[in-house]
């Protein structure tokens, strides 16, 4: 029987089968990315900084983090009931998603083109505005997942050991993710103990080498809707389900003490590599 990796790997290149799940999804997804790229050339030519790098910098990754997490949803699609996000509770969850993420994506978009921030920005009482339903956006791209790990949950009588990481790769996401975004989002900025610029930061993530930076935790957090699912993807298929479900329990524990981790070393002021 083909390994489920490999199985995903060749649907993955049939891109009908995920524009057939949900094609409002497929088009976000494929819009994103084609942003992303738009970003990454507008900073190769524009020479305009902000806390020492190009203002497109910002807007390139948002746009690529959230490409890859509404294709990820894309991906958990077919372990919900056949046609749940066309109608009643499911199309409401589908279309909330899309419009938030278009919304805070237009907005820090903008922002980047007139040089100015989009996050922990208060400056006039629009700003402040903006930031407050940029929070309450970025909670909603979490929470509402979850609604989705729970009609996974209770469809998955096959016991699925690749349903059951979505279910804990969700779980993770919203306690982690939303948990250290929250922490993250009453701050005044990312960045504890280290100098107020990107400049010297991480090459692609520029978080701080020089102190500690709040986004490294949120990161790892949101990610663990990829990374536990993608775990489960690599087991070998002849295990049994109760050993697999133990490997999954554990790498997931080992991931959230990691995510953790990465939390206490930047509120104490360290770089997560310097």
């Amino acid at each position: 029987m083909e390994h489920p990796l490999s199985i995903a790997a060749s649907q993955w290149t049939n891109w009908r089968t995920y524009k057939n799940c949900d094609p409002t999804w497929f088009y976000s997804a494929l819009g994103l990315s084609v942003l992303a790229i738009i970003c990454l050339l507008a900073g190769s030519i524009d020479d305009r900084l902000y806390n020492g790098v190009s203002v497109w910098s910002k807007p390139f990754k948002f746009a690529l983090s959230l490409a890859v997490y509404i294709a990820t949803l894309i991906f958990f699609v077919r372990y919900l009931p056949a046609q749940y996000l066309r109608a009643g509770a499911g199309l409401w969850i589908a279309n909330s998603i899309t419009a938030t993420m278009m919304l805070e994506m237009a907005y820090i978009a903008i922002q980047a083109s007139l040089g100015e921030a989009s996050h922990f920005n208060i400056t006039t009482p629009f700003h402040g505005m903006m930031y407050s339903l940029m929070g309450m956006g970025a909670a909603w791209l979490v929470i509402a997942p979850l609604w989705l790990a729970w009609i996974i949950w209770r469809n998955n009588q096959k016991r699925d050991v690749i349903a059951f990481s979505i279910v804990i790769g969700l779980a993770l996401t919203f306690g982690l993710g939303g948990g250290f975004g929250g922490y993250l989002g009453n701050q005044t900025s990312h960045w504890v103990n280290a100098a107020a610029t990107d400049a010297d930061g991480l090459w692609l993530f520029n978080w701080a080498t020089n102190g500690g930076d709040l986004r490294v935790a949120h990161f790892f957090g949101m990610h663990a809707m990829q990374v536990v699912p993608l775990f489960a993807l690599l087991l070998p298929q002849q295990l049994r389900a109760n050993t697999a479900y133990a490997l999954v329990i554990g790498f997931s524990a080992a991931y959230a003490t990691f995510s953790v981790h990465t939390f206490v070393q930047a509120i104490q002021g360290q770089p997560f590599i310097s």
